[in-house]
């Protein structure tokens, strides 16, 4: 729910900007809001109630905010490739933790940051990367498969959360951010 939700927390944010700029009781706008000169309806969301009839369409709604660069894509898969490795490669603990722990953050990264908004959190699966890629290496319990792997798919994931990723849609005053 967070990368579908974010940008909602955003438009909150703008909105009460822009409340104040007008001169209007920030306590007020918060907790009754309002509306937004120049605003409308979203033309292009489906009434829930079409579900049966335009699925698609709902659907592609209901992600509105999020994309899906293959970068993200490749690292989530990655992630959870390191949760099962302990598992296929023989490594015990410690280092089986940190590809349970690693993994499962990775993970927990690549998905969020799939939420436009929160992209520039993707740079946290670098110090990710880098420590499932060094760690093993002075870890006990781990095969020599088990190093080589972490440290490949550490480094891989690494340099995934370097590009950006399309953008979608637009942001108002947080455009600037969605990096």
């Amino acid at each position: 729910m967070i990368p579908l939700e974010a940008d909602e927390v955003v438009a909150m944010g703008q909105y009460l900007v822009h409340a104040k700029r007008r001169g209007e009781s920030l306590w007020k706008a918060f907790w009754k809001g309002g509306t937004v000169e120049g605003g409308g309806t979203d033309d292009r969301s489906p009434e829930l109630i079409s579900f049966p009839q335009q699925p698609w369409m709902v659907f592609k709604a209901s992600i509105w905010g999020m994309s899906f660069p293959w970068t993200l894509v490749v690292s989530t898969v990655l992630g959870l490739w390191l949760m099962v490795a302990p598992t296929l490669l023989g490594s015990t603990k410690p280092m089986a933790d940190l590809n349970h722990l690693g993994g499962a953050l990775m993970v927990t990264v690549s998905v969020i940051t799939m939420g436009e908004v929160m992209r520039a959190g993707r740079y946290l699966n670098v110090l990710l990367g880098l420590m499932v890629a060094g760690l093993p290496w002075v870890l006990d319990g781990g095969t020599a498969a088990g190093q080589i792997n972490d440290l490949m798919v550490g480094l891989v994931v690494a340099v995934l959360a370097i590009p950006r990723g399309p953008k979608k849609e637009q942001y108002g005053l947080w455009n600037p951010y969605v990096v």
